[in-house]
């Protein structure tokens, strides 16, 4: 064997090592029950799968020349688990079609928990000022030192602000729902057909080794 072939399996095995390592990493400790868990490790799965693709090719480069037989038993258990990995990849395509619906739910109610607090406020700012009586409006007038403008004057422009925040706040909370399903509608789709490419890719090094496998 030539020097370059043993580089390239010696770097193969070495990729596949460390690929290994990233899988125990990633699912320790598991949350099978947790969508967001699974969205994200999928995706991670997807956004690394060129290190295995690649370890997988030199491990394999230049079919049965010079391979021990001890060799050639750990390249016959590679090429099933090459089509192993191929049909998990594939299966992953179903989380990235599944879970983001409920990750965008609970991303919304967050967010919703987020801004509905203030929204509220000041939606109570409003009532309270169009219920109160000129009296009372005078009395919060001088308790907050306000001058320069009558009873009515000043009702009218704190109702105006609060329902300027109110609108405001609104906007803010749509565009932050907005910005957070189109990132995950955006990976969702990235990573469903990386899956898919990476699992054709995986298949097709299981039927392109068949000879490791005799």
């Amino acid at each position: 064997m030539t020097p370059v072939l043993y580089l390239f399996r010696a770097v193969g095995y070495g990729l596949l090592l460390l690929t290994l390592f990233d899988v125990v990493s990633a699912i320790i400790p598991p949350q099978f029950s947790n969508p967001g868990w699974q969205f994200q490790t999928a995706g991670g799965f997807v956004e690394r799968s060129a290190v295995p693709l690649i370890g997988f090719i030199l491990v394999f480069y230049d079919d049965r020349d010079a391979r021990k037989k001890r060799e050639l038993l750990v390249l016959r258990l590679l090429s099933w688990i090459s089509l192993l990995i191929g049909i998990f990849y594939l299966a992953l395509v179903v989380v990235f079609f599944l879970t983001p619906q409920g990750l965008n739910d609970a991303a919304q109610a967050q967010v919703k928990a987020q801004f509905e607090p203030e929204i509220t406020k000041q939606q109570q700012i409003q009532a309270q000022f169009e219920k109160a009586q000129p009296a009372q409006i005078d009395a919060f007038m001088k308790n907050n030192r306000v001058t320069g403008m009558d009873a009515p004057a000043f009702k009218s422009k704190m109702m105006q602000n609060a329902a300027l925040t109110e609108k405001n706040l609104k906007e803010r909370m749509a565009l932050t729902n907005n910005g957070q399903r189109l990132a995950l509608i955006k990976n969702a789709v990235k990573w469903a057909l990386g899956a898919m490419v990476t699992g054709v890719l995986f298949i097709k090094i299981w039927a392109g080794t068949s000879w490791a496998r005799q």
